[in-house]
């Protein structure tokens, strides 16, 4: 499997338009730590930055668990 991402981070909007996920439910994933955010420092009026490196590891580990579930499957029958 191989993944390439085009950026680490992206802005909350850029997500939105990637994902087409509205900006309030990626802002209630961040806020559910479902997506990391880039640390910013306390008062900073910086855009919050999606970690996208984050997401892609996670969307390779789901894949291969679903991959690894559907070879025991196979090899049950």
């Amino acid at each position: 499997m191989q993944i390439t991402i085009d950026t680490p981070y992206v802005t909350i909007s850029e997500l939105v338009r990637r994902s087409g996920q509205s900006d309030s439910a990626i802002r209630r994933e961040i806020e559910l730590g479902n997506f990391l955010i880039r640390p910013k420092a306390e008062g900073s009026k910086s855009a919050v930055l999606v970690n996208m490196i984050h997401l892609a590891v996670e969307a390779a580990e789901q894949a291969e668990r679903i991959r690894s579930s559907d070879k025991k499957k196979v090899g049950a029958r």
